[in-house]
């Protein structure tokens, strides 16, 4: 298809008749099939996009049932732009979300500045993509993955549980491609989309050769449990009693911090500290551990806030696990060669918790590549994928890139005299995306540049800012060297919340 115009593309379609399934309107058929791997948050969130873009979709994954597990999420406002089109769906998040304010403090307690909201709530924020939503970014992992699987229910999306995927192939003259199971089980689409995680087989077929991730040093504490298990600890149970929302406290101090969350129901714990185990390469690891170790980990156990060591000491035993945090650097190119295999989430990039954006870019990826594979039309599928990696591996690299510097910003001893940024900004450029809206806008300008390398430029970066790629190794180098790298990053473009 060389030297397609801008305006080379079949007109789409009208509607022949209203389709409308939970009161969720589908657009006409593209008469294209996707395929997703994975029934995580991306891929359940991709499945319900693809199906109202009137892409037939299905789900597999490889767990023997839907068993959501973990702790709690902080979802930016990114993530919901299209939420308003799924009423039922609306209606529960409304109710399993919490509308969260954050506390900065030393490991005391001592406020680094004032309770304040989070940046797009706070009065003269930019205005999000998800308005006019009020945004309760505060989810249980369980809770956020019910509810996406009981959206997938209502819309009659099917998903086969234990199918464990080891290779992905593509056709380029039958313009599809296969996932295949271990015994040779082969399931084949004309779109499929590896939602499989940090330990995807897709690699192979997107870069030619597996990657695996790395150790970053880095390792957190996660759980989450019922405030009931409080009644022992009388310093966090009247804290909860007399809690009138929800509140998110990170405690800073050198090479640590401790975020804790309460909700009047649960009890929510990530420490992030320096990793002292072997750092021998490795996509995952995740250990039980006990309270008392977990406690024994803070710097000076019995200078830190009474909350947080009692929230440490009554959870249930060895429910904290340890996770390495893992990462690959960035990765430009997550299609195979001809765009019918595409990743998304963790498959196609990875995120430390700092940069409180995991999920969220997991989601905004879910939103833009079905809106992509819908402008293309199933004659384009190969080249959707390749306009929807365009359009997003700048930003999601930025992000990352925002994870690291955030690690070094809060892994300082807290004072309030000394800081040159607010702790953990984000700016209005991160939360106020459409990424739907920024796909459907952006489409036909990024496809030609990929078929006649014409002019483009994405526009989902801070206003001004000079982008270039980086690696680790980069990163912690500079730090290594006493560069103030948040600072740096930071200072180039508008990261403004107004």
């Amino acid at each position: 298809m060389s030297s397609t115009s801008t305006s080379s593309f079949t007109p789409l379609a009208p509607a022949k008749k209203n389709v409308i399934v939970d009161g969720v309107l589908r657009y006409p058929s593209t008469g294209s099939k996707a395929l997703i791997v994975g029934a995580g948050v991306a891929g359940m969130m991709a499945a319900l996009e693809c199906w109202r873009k009137g892409i037939d979709v299905e789900l597999i994954e490889k767990a023997a049932s839907n068993a959501p597990f973990g702790d709690g999420v902080l979802i930016g406002p990114s993530a919901f732009t299209t939420l308003h089109h799924y009423p039922s769906m609306l209606k529960e998040y409304d109710e399993i979300s919490h509308d969260v304010y954050m506390t900065f403090a030393g490991r005391d307690g001592t406020p680094i500045i004032p309770p304040q909201e989070l940046e797009w709530n706070r009065e003269g924020a930019a205005v999000i993509g998800a308005y006019p939503l009020r945004v309760k970014s505060l989810l249980g992992r369980p809770e956020l993955a019910e509810l996406l699987l009981n959206q997938c229910k209502r819309l009659g999306i099917p998903i086969t549980y234990g199918i464990t995927i080891e290779k992905y192939e593509e056709d380029i003259v039958k313009k599809n491609a296969t996932a295949t199971t271990p015994d040779g089980r082969r399931f084949t689409a004309d779109v499929v989309i590896a939602a499989d995680g940090l330990g995807t087989k897709s690699h192979a077929l997107t870069l030619g050769h597996p990657v695996r991730a790395f150790k970053t040093g880095y390792v957190v504490y996660r759980v989450m449990y019922s405030t009931d298990r409080l009644k022992d600890a009388p310093v966090s149970r009247d804290f909860v009693r007399n809690l009138e929302r929800p509140v998110s406290f990170a405690f800073i101090a050198n090479k640590v911090h401790c975020i804790l969350a309460f909700t009047k129901q649960n009890v929510i714990i990530a420490i992030t500290t320096e990793e002292e185990d072997d750092l021998a390469t490795t996509d995952t690891w995740s250990t039980p551990v006990s309270n008392e170790t977990v406690y024994s980990l803070l710097p000076e156990p019995d200078t830190w806030s009474p909350l947080i060591k009692e929230a440490i000491l009554h959870a249930p035993e060895r429910s904290i696990v340890k996770w390495s945090l893992c990462f690959r650097n960035p990765q430009p190119c997550w299609t195979s060669p001809a765009g019918h295999v595409i990743q998304v989430g963790d498959s196609a990039h990875s995120f430390l918790p700092t940069s409180a954006n995991g999920a969220t870019q997991a989601l905004e990826d879910a939103l833009s590549l079905p809106e992509c594979l819908r402008l293309g039309g199933k004659e384009n599928l190969g080249k959707a994928t390749k306009v929807h990696e365009l359009l997003r591996y700048q930003r999601v690299s930025l992000i990352q890139h925002v994870g690291f510097v955030n690690m070094q910003d809060i892994h300082i001893e807290a004072n309030k005299d000394e800081r040159k940024l607010p702790p953990l900004l984000m700016g209005k450029w991160l939360w106020a995306h459409d990424p739907e809206k920024y796909a459907s806008e952006n489409f036909r300008k990024a496809y030609a540049h990929l078929e006649t390398g014409s002019p483009f430029e994405n526009t989902n970066l801070p206003l001004g800012h000079k982008w270039s790629d980086w690696t680790v190794e980069e990163e912690l180098a500079k730090q290594k060297a006493g560069v103030l790298t948040a600072l740096e990053l930071k200072n180039n473009g508008d990261w403004s919340i107004s």
